[in-house]
């Protein structure tokens, strides 16, 4: 199905910055909706503005190439996942409840937003120059990726200050609670053929251990 913008005759005309922020969130609606279908080094700008309901010529003013929109919008969905995390974290006021939203919610948010979070996080296999913006900059070490892990880091950091005795470096032990969540995120993706447990109650017993393991170490002597 091909995507359409809502409101063309407004969009179209692009005259304030309001109208042209309107038509590039329609170029990163359909780009998004190409590159989960097929493969995004495959799919060309001209498709996606068409994809859109714009004139071939017009994604040209926004994006200088499909790496570029395609960066674009991982950038776009991973500062979403953020902005939702922080507000969810923000309503918490316990440290220690704050890491188990933050991890568990996490959890949640992408397994509502699968397609977003396989194009934030593709296979091994695909193409590793699409994983580069316009800049030169690799996805991880774009402003986006840099902001949400900085969360994450916070959030731990956060709790691990109230703890006598810290049970390890804030950083590595939010690393590795993050590669674990996301790990058990994709792993039963890849492998559909095996009969796995429900994905969510996986994550909430491996968050509330680490978690309460953590607790543990650091108020011992």
């Amino acid at each position: 199905m091909s995507f359409r913008p809502s409101r063309p005759e407004v969009l179209s005309r692009a005259r304030t910055q309001e109208d042209k922020a309107k038509v590039k969130e329609a170029f990163i609606a359909a780009g998004r909706q190409l590159f989960a279908d097929e493969n995004p080094a495959t799919v060309s700008l001209r498709r996606i503005a068409a994809a859109a309901g714009y004139a071939p010529g017009s994604i040209y003013q926004y994006f200088a190439n499909q790496q570029d929109l395609f960066f674009q919008v991982r950038a776009h969905d991973m500062r979403a996942s953020t902005e939702h995390l922080r507000e969810q974290v923000a309503r918490v006021r316990s440290p220690v409840k704050r890491v188990l939203q933050l991890f568990i919610g996490t959890a949640d948010y992408w397994l509502a937003h699968m397609d977003a979070f396989l194009m934030i996080f593709p296979a091994p296999g695909a193409d590793r120059s699409m994983g580069v913006g316009s800049a030169g900059v690799p996805f991880g070490q774009s402003d986006a990726a840099q902001d949400s892990l900085q969360l994450y880091y916070d959030v731990v950091d956060g709790y691990f200050q109230t703890l006598a005795h810290p049970p390890a470096n804030a950083r590595l032990a939010a690393d590795a609670l993050i590669a674990a969540v996301h790990g058990m995120i994709v792993f039963p993706c890849m492998t559909r053929t095996m009969d796995w447990s429900d994905t969510r109650a996986m994550v909430k017993h491996l968050v509330h251990a680490v978690v309460a393991d953590w607790g543990k170490a650091g108020e011992a002597a």
